[in-house]
């Protein structure tokens, strides 16, 4: 024997077993005989999933396995990017070097290149077409010793999703390519783009930026929002201020399969758009709104002075919307409202069912049965025209949200807001160092957050007589799925609506303890073990709101394991706990962070006034963990079997990137991204990639 190639199969992955993966994949380079021994499939695909077993390529061709099984469990966009990995024949050797170089940057804190994109300028500083006008933060910032710093950062004009991979922004027009030129000369206002990372394939979303303010975009679940105001104003507030008219956009970001789209991958197609505010708001720093949504709903909360002369408490206002129905309606295009669908509210809906609230006594409130219907009444449009596009469910004003412990008055402590399938969470902050003409007369012993979560999302109940397709929406698209000659009897109806929403509240709390003994948060990266609901301290009764992993499938293909709380990771952080990452390292105040759970990376950006080097040092950090403890973050080690057992060291250890990081990812207090890479935004108003 020469070498350790002509060693027997087994031997000779025994032995290289034990070479960190930079070494293995150095090994190739040696000669001829070792480049074909080490870029063997047998041995790079049992090697990567010893090493990375939570790399993103091992998670797809996983998926993509039990894609024929099981079709149904995976959104829209993830069933495509599946297809795509279906269809093609891996090359595991490559795939393991390129995720052998991502992990050893990762490790060191290093990005193994820097991409740098350019954003289009706003027209209140260089007069182009473009005009961001952000929603002001609150007037709250951090003051001890005469040091102050941030508390609040404004919103990004740009927007990151982790689950599809793909970056919106407003990108200048000396920074695309001559095809994407020549498609912005046909149409000049369509400024933002849609980025895929990963391919560099670029898609122009056809919005069309000219006379509008943008005051917030976000890209979620598959649904980009627009928040944006017309750039005129509508009419007069008072003597000094005018108002403007705010719309929502909503646009949905579709993926389509390589292998079976000619054209593009991704394509943007217009959903609906509906008023954000029935009167408008002024374009100032004082009526702020706090927005958030999914695939299919959408929340806003409003907080506006009063202007009244007594200087009374704050308008405050919350809505929620049913987003799911498509519309081709636009109401920016109608002010007079002259080309709303003419469709009256069906004469013989119970005022209940348009409150989502299930009648059972419909038929009689009607007194008609199934039969007489069909003969008495005229043929009409289906209710589906009728609840077709953007519907609002719920109202929240003054007394409810005083009921929910969620009046913010004058003292707000928001931090933001969040939605899943069923509840909406208003997640809080508070810190006793925090001054400003928004912060607490009352403040904390240090840092407090907490988040209260509330049922407001009705859920349909499906009809084993219903001879049409039910749709898996709320409340008040009823007849979505309903065909044009269906028989809408109060009977049919009743059925596919379910009851009001009940169930309690959900309230987790946590502050950080910090004294001269430095104690810190009681919690562990963003875990809580004492949440408890508002009422007792037992679990939340089966089937209401309680900290279990969510079986959504929106969280695909970031849930790892069985659908059990004991075997399964949760692959984000769910909104119910209260962000006790904020202070996990007091007194340094986490900025931001991008956490990809599955892949258990997580890079954070802290800072402290206290010591003045890293008040202007600021060092984001990036945590890579083991299958051993994905979801709480613990370092200890774990044991696989191949062959013999083997301890293998935790990849925990928290490492610094360089300083001058901060300025160039930071600098707008905003990052995202994955495993693959970080995306920020320099000081230079340019969005930074990092890629590893």
């Amino acid at each position: 024997m020469r070498d350790i190639t002509e060693l027997p199969h087994d031997l000779f992955v025994l032995v290289i077993w034990l070479l960190p993966p930079r070494d293995y994949v150095r090994c190739r380079s040696v000669s001829r005989r070792w480049l074909a021994a080490f870029t063997s499939e047998l041995v790079s695909l049992p090697l990567l999933r010893w090493n990375f077993p939570r790399c993103r390529e091992l998670r797809l061709a996983a998926a993509a396995a039990s894609l024929p099984s099981s079709p149904a469990h995976f959104p829209t966009n993830q069933e495509a990017e599946l297809e795509d990995v279906a269809g093609q024949n891996p090359d595991w050797s490559s795939t393991f070097a390129e995720v052998a170089r991502r992990y050893w940057f990762l490790s060191r804190g290093r990005p193994f290149a820097v991409d740098k994109l350019e954003l289009a300028p706003s027209s209140r500083e260089s007069g182009s077409i473009f005009s961001f006008w952000g929603v002001a933060a609150w007037n709250r910032f951090l003051r001890l010793n005469e040091r102050t710093s941030n508390f609040h950062y404004p919103d990004p004009v740009w927007w990151y999703s982790q689950e599809d991979g793909v970056l919106v922004y407003p990108a200048a027009l000396g920074s695309v390519d001559r095809v994407d030129r020549l498609a912005s000369d046909r149409c000049a206002g369509h400024v933002y783009h849609i980025l895929d990372l990963a391919t560099g394939h670029r898609v122009v979303v056809p919005f069309d930026v000219r006379s509008k303010h943008i005051r917030r975009v976000r890209l979620a679940q598959g649904v980009l929002i627009l928040e944006w105001a017309e750039a005129l104003p509508f009419h007069q507030l008072n003597l000094l201020e005018v108002v403007h008219r705010h719309f929502v956009t909503a646009f949905d970001v579709v993926r389509k399969p390589a292998v079976t789209s000619l054209g593009e991958t991704w394509s943007v197609k217009l959903r609906s758009e509906w008023k954000l505010h029935f009167l408008g708001l002024p374009l100032n720093r004082s009526d702020r709104f706090f927005s958030a949504h999914t695939a299919t709903h959408y929340v806003v909360y409003f907080w506006q002075p009063n202007r009244s002369l007594y200087q009374d408490d704050p308008i405050e206002q919350l809505a929620v919307w049913d987003i799911s129905s498509p519309s081709t309606y636009r109401p920016s295009e109608d002010p007079k409202g002259d080309k709303r669908p003419a469709v009256a509210r069906t004469p013989f809906l119970p005022p209940g069912l348009w409150n989502g609230q299930n009648s059972r006594a419909a038929g009689a409130i009607n007194s008609v049965d199934d039969e007489e219907a069909k003969s008495s009444r005229p043929r009409r449009a289906s209710l589906a025209a009728a609840t077709a596009g953007p519907q609002v469910i719920r109202r929240m004003a003054w007394r409810e949200l005083d009921f929910y412990g969620l009046r913010q008055r004058a003292t707000p402590q928001l931090r933001c807001l969040a939605l899943d399938n069923r509840n909406l969470y208003v997640v809080e902050e508070e810190h006793r160092w925090a001054d400003g003409q928004h912060s607490s007369l009352s403040p904390p012993r240090v840092h407090f957050v907490r988040s209260t979560a509330i049922p407001v999302i009705p859920e349909p109940v499906s009809s084993p007589q219903a001879t049409y397709p039910l749709p898996a929406r709320s409340a008040t698209d009823l007849g979505a799925g309903i065909g044009q000659d269906a028989d809408l009897t109060p009977a049919a109806l009743s059925s596919i609506v379910d009851g009001p929403v009940n169930g309690p509240i959900w309230v987790d709390e946590c502050g950080a303890n910090g004294d001269v003994n430095m104690n810190f948060c009681r919690c562990m990266a963003g875990t809580s073990d004492t949440a408890q609901p508002l009422e007792a301290s037992k679990e939340p009764p089966s089937g209401q709101l309680q900290p279990s992993v969510s079986t959504d499938r929106v969280g695909w293909p970031w849930v790892l394991g069985g659908a059990s709380p004991s075997n399964a990771v949760i692959s984000t952080r769910w909104p119910g706990w209260a962000p006790c990452w904020r202070h996990e390292d007091f007194p340094y105040l986490t900025v931001t962070e991008m956490v990809d759970f599955a892949a258990g990376v997580r890079v954070t950006a802290r800072h402290c006034f206290i010591l003045e080097t890293l008040s202007v040092h600021i060092r984001p950090t990036v945590a890579v963990e083991t299958s051993a403890d994905q979801h709480k973050g613990g370092s200890r080690s774990t044991r696989r079997r191949f062959g013999e057992p083997r301890a293998v060291p935790a990849r925990s250890r928290e490492v610094y990137f360089s300083d001058e990081m901060w300025s160039e990812l930071i600098a707008n207090g905003h990052i995202a991204g994955d495993e693959r890479w970080v995306v920020g935004e320099d000081e230079r108003g340019r969005i930074t990639v990092m890629r590893f």
